[in-house]
């Protein structure tokens, strides 16, 4: 049988996690980067995670993707955001020693089976005939590496350009060089092309800023891992765990900002790109939030082994001088000198609504785009995409259906078909506002939404799967308990109901007990820990978590059903694939209007064609009897 093989083009998170997947799957895969030593680097917040972007991660790992173990195992500062708020909404967060989280990325794929990695520039892909017929990828050096399929990931690295004040400079990230090449042979080809642009904060030397004027942020002490699979227990978060600091910008801060604006490479008028909304730099800050006295900014380190310190919330523009004005109007950093300055960067991404759902590219055989080629920004949105398109890029070369995952799958699956039903005109970064299913897409239940999905992909190995579903076994005995056990005045758990001020005249099962507003957080651990087994310590098994799972549970019932109930008919019309020949463009039983933006998104499902924005539920029921009679003429 002749063997396959596939080339990931950049290491970043999108093409570690791609290539990663990619040979785990057992294909032939080669991971091509133009600088070795910078495979997993964190060009910007030194962190993984937070809310929404948290879920991912956790969804990655259930699907046997890397960033929550590397994290897991090079992170220096853990915290759960949002844990007062509930299970749905809350998101894991952890500082990476980012030299440690890039050793560890690289060692990782060396000892990855099937899978190479090669320095080099991509310059072109070759086809047999136009673009049918993958047959390769062309390097700057006039090497070619012949492939059958190819996923990109060029971060920002296509004709990248740094804006420093008025300064601009060609790159891909500092001290690194752009890729020209490939793009423009992306654009001849046809491909729509768009500026997109991102920022960095600058870095500070350490031992220059008074961190006794600083508010002092710590972890969660015990840290709790990202990865479904680490043992905390056994050493799995082996990293030292340091603070981090908080101070807000003064008046000094704004009027340096203000008085230089004509200097800022995007208020001076030398961006072209398109920037994050929720991510804004802080010139944006004080130029839209006029009536905000001080924004927040995050002091961390970013590793054990350097004396850098990154300030998060300072993204900038500004010329150098201007930037140190900035910083040093600081509270405690009076002092403080830059290491590195900070710069925003320009880059060629393309319009997301060219890709079909398992992330290939409309009408180039063999070629899938992961990451901020696709419009996204973030580590995690990046990891996402290029997991779902190692995976879909083996089982095209197997002729397998493609794995799609639901918007009630997974937080991925919502970017996903986001990015592929909408498009996004400006650097799209996962919320968890953006799903309409997020009771259900809570990230402590992924290990559980996903094992079906795992086991068909065979990415994660037997004793992985036998953790869940021990886990899995050992809550559904949970939930039996509880709701077998009756809870009286006389029973053991009544003087826990009366700490509550609950009477129980009546009585009630343990799950209804459960579901008072009332019972707090350390009187359910009280009446758990006289449940049998629920304290017994086990892999995967973290008593915490399960609690408040099970009180979400108990709790949110009533909502979850009214959820599922509104959005069943979305499920079904996301199971009506549009045929890919039919004219729906063209149909004069749509208003101009209709048609034009179904050219443009070319929905390949019913359900995709509900959520492009115009689009009328009249309109979605009217394609569904076009094409039910189509198929039955």
């Amino acid at each position: 049988m002749e063997l396959k093989h596939i080339v990931v083009i950049g290491g970043g998170h999108a093409g570690i996690e791609a290539a990663h997947i990619a040979a785990r799957m057992g294909i032939a895969t080669t991971l091509l980067t133009m600088n070795l030593d910078q495979i997993g680097q964190m060009s910007c917040n030194p962190s993984i995670g937070g809310v929404g972007k948290g879920h991912m991660v956790r969804e990655l790992d259930a699907l046997g993707g890397a960033m929550g173990r590397l994290i897991d195992a090079t992170g220096i500062h853990f915290r759960i955001l949002n844990e007062s708020r509930g299970v749905a909404v809350r998101g894991p967060r952890a500082q990476a020693d980012k030299v440690k989280y890039r050793i560890a990325a690289r060692k990782r794929l060396e000892h990855t089976p099937n899978l190479r990695l090669r320095q080099g520039i991509a310059a072109a892909f070759r086809w047999n005939h136009g673009t049918q017929g993958f047959q390769g990828v062309e390097l700057l050096d006039g090497t070619f590496l012949p492939c059958e399929a190819v996923v990109l990931t060029s971060g920002t690295f296509l004709n990248g350009q740094i804006l420093i004040g008025e300064k601009r400079l060609a790159a891909g990230r500092a001290g690194e060089p752009p890729s020209t090449h490939l793009s423009d042979q992306l654009k001849a080809i046809g491909l729509r092309c768009r500026r997109l642009k991102t920022g960095t904060s600058p870095r500070l030397a350490k031992d220059s800023i008074d961190f006794t004027r600083l508010e002092v942020q710590r972890g969660d002490d015990p840290p709790r891992p990202f990865s479904f699979f680490t043992d905390v227990s056994k050493g799995g978060i082996p990293q030292p765990q340091v603070p981090c600091h908080i101070v807000h910008t003064t008046v000094k801060t704004e009027a340096a900002v203000r008085e230089n604006l004509h200097r800022s490479a995007m208020y001076g008028g030398h961006v072209e790109g398109v920037g994050p909304r929720y991510c804004p730099s802080i010139e944006d800050k004080f130029v839209k939030f006029p009536d905000k006295a001080r924004h927040q900014i995050f002091v961390e380190p970013e590793s054990l082994e350097t004396e850098e310190i990154y300030l998060s919330g300072l993204s900038t523009s500004m010329p150098p001088d201007v930037q140190l004005q900035m910083v040093q109007s600081l509270p405690g950093f009076e002092h403080a000198e830059i290491i590195r300055p900070g710069y925003a960067i320009e880059y060629d991404s393309f319009d997301p609504l060219q890709l079909h759902r398992d992330l290939s590219v409309e009408g180039l055989e063999g070629v899938w785009f992961a990451g901020q080629i696709n419009g996204t920004t973030g580590y995690e949105e990046a990891a996402g995409q290029g997991l779902m398109a190692g995976i879909n890029a083996v089982r095209w070369l197997r002729d397998e259906e493609p794995i799609i995952l639901r918007r009630d799958q997974a937080y991925i699956g919502v970017m996903i078909d986001d990015l592929c039903t909408k498009g996004t005109d400006e650097p799209y970064r996962m919320l968890t506002a953006r799903a309409e299913h997020r009771l259900t897409l809570a990230c402590d239940l992924a290990d559980a939404r996903l094992l079906e999905i795992s086991k068909t992909l065979g990415t994660l190995p037997d004793d992985e799967i036998a953790v869940i579903g021990t886990k899995l076994a050992r809550r559904e005995r949970l939930h039996q308990q509880c709701e077998q056990t009756w809870v009286t005045q006389t029973s053991r758990f009544g003087s826990i109901a009366a700490e509550a001020g609950l009477a129980l005249n009546a009585g009630m099962n343990l799950r209804d007990l459960f579901k008072r507003q009332n019972l707090t957080n350390e009187l359910v651990d009280d009446a758990l820990a006289l449940l049998p087994g629920f304290s017994e310590s086990q892999r995967g098994w973290d008593t915490t978590w399960e609690r408040d799972l099970l009180l979400f549970e108990a709790r949110y019932d009533g909502y979850r059903d009214r959820e599922a109930r509104l959005l069943h008919h979305h499920r079904d019309w996301d199971s009506v694939n549009i045929p890919w020949d039919f004219p729906i463009d063209t149909l004069l039983s749509f208003s101009n209007e209709v048609r034009e933006k179904f050219k443009k998104h070319r929905p390949e499902t019913l359900g995709q064609a509900s959520r492009i924005p115009g689009i009328t539920p009249a309109a979605v029921t009217l394609l569904h009897l076009l094409i039910e009679k189509s198929r039955s003429a």
